[in-house]
C-alpha cells in the first residue's frame, strides 16, 4: 500500500510538471529538496498558498509558497508565485526577504514588467538605489515608452541629484509625451540645478517643431521670465508664419515691441489684433495709450471710447479715457490756467470719479489730485453768462472735444 501511494503521488507530480530542475535551472529550485514523499501535489500547494494570500494571511501564504518552492513547484505559476510571496513579505515589513524573492522570481520570468516594477519599488524602500535604477532601466529596455516608469526613474535620479541622468530620461519621456507639462517642468528644474538656462528646455522643444504654436508660446513665456524681449519678437514672427492671426501670438508680439520702445511696430501689431479680436478692450486701451504718448489725442480718444463701449463701461476703460482728457489739458494749458483749461481738466475729473466709483483703485489718487487743483470753481463761473448752464470745451486746442460740464453755483 505504501508503494502504491508513492506511485500515485509521483504520477501527479509528473502530470503537473513538478519535476526536479535541470542543472541550469534558477537557484530557487536548487536548494535541498524536501522529500517528495512529504509533498502534496503542486496544484494543491499552490491552492493553499493562494487561499492564504486572498485571505490576507501573509504569514500563512509565505509558509505555503515556501513549501511550494521546496517541493520543486516554482515553475507551476511563476508569474504569480514570486509576486505574491514577495508582496506577503512586504505586508509584514520584511523588505529584505521580499528583495530576495524578487530576484529569484526574475530568474524564471526576467521580462515580467510587474515583477520588475515591484522589485524596483521595494529597492527604493531599502534605499538600495542602484538596484532600483537597474530594475527600472530593465523595464525601459523592454518598453522604452512606459511613461509611468520613465517618471519614476526621473524621480529617482532627481532625488539622488543625478541631474544629467535625469535629463536623459526626461528626453525619452518627452519624446513619447511631448505635451507633458510635468516632464517639461522637471527638465527645467534639472537644467537650473545644472546651472543651465531653463529657457533652453522650451527652445529645444519648439525648435524640434517650429510650427507647433503651443511649444512656441511656452518658449515665449520662458523668454519673458528671462527678460529676453528681442528673442520674443523673433519667435512671434516665426509663429505668425504658420498662424498669421493667432491672437495670443499677436498680443505677445505687440507687448514685446512696446517693451522695446518700438511704439510704431507695437501700434501696427495692436491694430491687427483689434481687427481680429474687436471685443478685446485691453487692446483698445493699449492703442489709446500709444496714441496718447504720440500726442494724437483725437484718435486716442476714439480708441478709449471703443474700450468703454466694448467693456460695458468698466473702470479700467473709463480711466483710460480720463487719461486722454488729462493729457490734452496738460499739453494745451497755460499758466495761469484758463477757464477752458479747467473745463477740460474737469472733464477728465468726471471720468476719474466714475472709474473710482466702479472700483478701479488706481483712479482714486488721480481723482483727488485733479479735483483739488485744476477743476472750475463757482468763482470761475461768475464771469460766465447767467443763462449758461453747461459748456463744452472751446478754443483751437479743445474744439474737437464734445464732452460738457455743468455750471457750478
Amino acid at each position: 500500500n505504501k508503494l502504491k501511494i508513492k506511485i500515485i503521488i509521483m504520477s501527479i507530480i509528473v502530470m503537473f510538471g513538478c519535476v526536479p530542475p535541470a542543472t541550469d535551472s534558477p537557484s530557487a529550485d536548487t536548494d535541498v529538496y524536501a522529500n517528495l514523499e512529504d509533498c502534496e501535489p503542486c496544484p494543491l500547494l499552490l491552492n493553499f498558498a493562494s487561499s492564504n494570500y486572498q485571505n490576507r494571511d501573509w504569514r500563512g501564504a509565505i509558509n505555503n509558497y515556501d513549501q511550494l518552492l521546496k517541493c520543486n513547484c516554482g515553475k507551476v505559476d511563476p508569474e504569480n508565485t514570486f509576486k505574491y510571496m514577495a508582496y506577503s513579505y512586504q505586508q509584514l515589513g520584511l523588505y529584505d526577504s521580499a528583495a530576495y524573492i524578487f530576484k529569484q522570481g526574475l530568474k524564471y520570468t526576467p521580462e515580467d514588467i510587474d515583477l520588475l516594477k515591484m522589485a524596483g519599488e521595494n529597492s527604493g524602500r531599502l534605499e538600495n538605489y542602484d538596484d532600483q535604477i537597474y530594475y527600472f532601466d530593465k523595464i525601459l529596455s523592454f518598453e522604452e515608452n512606459n511613461l509611468e516608469i520613465l517618471e519614476m526613474l526621473s524621480n529617482v535620479y532627481r532625488d539622488r541629484e543625478m541631474y544629467e541622468e535625469q535629463v536623459s530620461i526626461l528626453n525619452i519621456w518627452l519624446k513619447y509625451e511631448p505635451t507633458s507639462r510635468n516632464a517639461n517642468a522637471e527638465k527645467k528644474a534639472a537644467f537650473a540645478a545644472l546651472g543651465k538656462d531653463e529657457s533652453d528646455v522650451d527652445r529645444e522643444r519648439w525648435e524640434s517643431e517650429t510650427s507647433n504654436i503651443q511649444y512656441g508660446l511656452d518658449y515665449i513665456r520662458s523668454l519673458q521670465d528671462a527678460g529676453n524681449i528681442e528673442k520674443i519678437v523673433e519667435v512671434c514672427k516665426e509663429l505668425l508664419v504658420y498662424e498669421k492671426y493667432n491672437t495670443t501670438v499677436l498680443r505677445n508680439l505687440g507687448d514685446a515691441y512696446l517693451n522695446l520702445y518700438k511704439e510704431d511696430e507695437a501700434l501696427d501689431t495692436y491694430n491687427t489684433l483689434a481687427k481680429v479680436d474687436p471685443t478685446n478692450y485691453d487692446v483698445a486701451i493699449d492703442i489709446s495709450k500709444i496714441l496718447t504718448n504720440k500726442e494724437k489725442y483725437p484718435e486716442a480718444l476714439d480708441w478709449a471710447d471703443k474700450a468703454v463701449s466694448v467693456s460695458g463701461k468698466n473702470g479700467k476703460s473709463i480711466y483710460q479715457r480720463a487719461e486722454v482728457y488729462f493729457a490734452v489739458a496738460e499739453s494745451c494749458s497755460s499758466d495761469p490756467l484758463t477757464f477752458w483749461d479747467k473745463v477740460v481738466y474737469e472733464v477728465s475729473w468726471e471720468d476719474y470719479k466714475s472709474a473710482s466709483n466702479k472700483g478701479y483703485s488706481q483712479a482714486k489718487s488721480r481723482r483727488d489730485f485733479v479735483g483739488e487743483n485744476f477743476i472750475t470753481t463757482p468763482a470761475d463761473w461768475f464771469m460766465r453768462p447767467d443763462g449758461e448752464k453747461e459748456v463744452v470745451p472751446q478754443g483751437e486746442c479743445y474744439s474737437w472735444i464734445n464732452k460738457s460740464i455743468k455750471r457750478k453755483k
